[in-house]
Formats: C-alpha cells, structure tokens, sequence
C-alpha cells in the first residue's frame, strides 16, 4: 500500500485578501498535487476544519485575520492538530518568540507569487516528514524530549535511545530509519563511536546523521564530520536553525534518492 497516496493532501489557507490568497492557491496547484481550501475569517476555518478536518495536512494561516487580529486562527488549527505555516505582514522579536511558543512549522513574509516558492517547498518537506522515522540518542530525558518535540513540530517520526549501545539495538529494530541525531559525551558508546559504527553499516546516502553536542565546535566538529557524520550543531541552537538542518539533510536524501531512481530507469531502457 502507497501511505503517501492514502496520506491527507489539502492545504487550508486562511487569508482575508482575496487577492494574496489566489496567489498562494496558484503557487501551490502550479507546484504540487496537494488540493486546497480557503478561508477569510477564522469562524470561516473553524467551519472547513469541522467538515474537512480528515483531509487537511496543513494550514497556511494570515496571522492578523479581521475576527483573529492576535494569531488566534493559529491556536484554532493546532487545536485540531493541524500543523501551521503562518504568514506576517511584519516582524521582530516578540512575534518571532510567538511563533516558536506556538510550536508552527514555519513563517513567511507575505510577497508577490516568486515568494511563495519556499513556503510552498515547505509544504512539500512537511508532508514527506510525516513518513520518516528519526532517532534521537542522547543520555539525558530532557534534551532528547526537547529535540523529539521539534521533530514532532515537523511531522516526523520520533524514536529515543540512551546511548550508542541502545541507539544500535533500536535501529537494528528499525531499518527503514533515516535521521539520525546523536549526542555526544554518552556512557557505554559516545556518539562519535555511534557515528563510526552507524557508517560500517549505511553509506551517507541512505542514512542521514547530524552530530550535536554543548561541547562546542572546531575539533569536535572534525571528528563528527571525519567520522561519517552529515552535519553537526552546537547546543544550544536557535529553532530555525535546527529545522533547516534537519530538512535540508532528508531533501539531500531525497535528491540522492531520485537521482539514483532515474539512473535505474534510463539503465533499463
């Protein structure tokens, strides 16, 4: 069974502008088989979420609607766990720090159509998220609840693991894994041991690792990236930071993987 074709593919955009919201349903037809809604007002989008709820996979929401001035249409979708992109017409701090409370999935200026192009591939990693199991290792409860959140932010799957040793033990059980982030200073197998043993086994292009550690960068960094490793943080990392990373890691993947699928294709003709 193909979950990607069984999976919700409507897009719900909440936007007063009947003008910005043609705009965004263009990009989004023009781009991608995902299927849309509109909304204007927030009682509007609390209609569409009761009779549609099934079918939508994410919200592209306006964050000053007339009756939801504040963000409110934002906390509506959440509520029905509909994951969010918002839209400003202005930013800085405060509504930054918003935005990251409210745990969305992503936010962008409002623009002409060539501007919608990254929102729009942002649909796109949301929805494949939803089918990508990541593991997190790390021997704190804490740090690995923390990232595993931001990754739920993202639609992926989330596995835990304590240490290396574990961390083998629970790939082992779920070979289809694809991410991999890992700590550094852990009992029994640290993370650059992790790294090495991870490699012996899948090449960097079936199984993406990202090394992250409070240690700092430099020298750890070499030895993470020498071992195997496809990327490296310093903790603590900014929200945005950490989601770039981590998407533009499964798009590399994601090239990779089609690059080897047409390589197949044009070798069978």
């Amino acid at each position: 069974m193909n979950m990607t074709a069984e999976a919700p593919r409507t897009v719900l955009i909440i936007e007063d502008s009947n003008v910005q919201s043609k705009i965004i349903r263009k990009q989004i037809q023009a781009l991608t088989q995902f299927d849309t809604l509109i909304a204007h007002t927030m009682q509007e989008a609390e209609a569409l979420l009761r009779d549609h709820g099934q079918q939508i996979f994410i919200a592209i929401i306006d964050l000053n609607l007339p009756d939801a001035p504040d963000g409110e249409a934002v906390d509506l979708c959440l509520a029905w766990k509909v994951p969010s992109i918002v839209l400003t017409a202005s930013f800085n701090d405060e509504i930054r720090r918003r935005f990251i409370e409210r745990r969305v999935v992503d936010y962008f200026f409002k623009g002409s159509i060539q501007d919608m192009d990254p929102m729009v591939a942002s649909l796109e990693r949301v929805f494949k998220n939803q089918f990508i199991t990541v593991l997190v290792v790390d021997d704190s409860r804490t740090q690995r609840a923390q990232i595993k959140k931001l990754l739920e932010v993202q639609r992926f799957r989330v596995l835990e693991a304590g240490d290396g040793v574990e961390a083998l033990a629970v790939f082992e059980q779920n070979p289809h894994t694809r991410l991999v982030i890992t700590d550094y200073q852990m009992p029994n197998m640290d993370g650059i041991e992790l790294v090495r043993e991870l490699r012996g086994r899948h090449k960097m292009d079936r199984v993406a690792i990202i090394g992250v550690s409070s240690v700092g960068s430099g020298p750890l960094t070499a030895q993470f990236l020498k071992n195997g490793s496809n990327d490296f943080l310093t903790k603590p990392f900014e929200v945005e930071e950490f989601y770039w990373r981590v998407n533009h890691n499964m798009d590399v993947l994601d090239m990779i993987c089609d690059l080897k699928s047409c390589m197949e294709t044009l070798e069978t003709r």
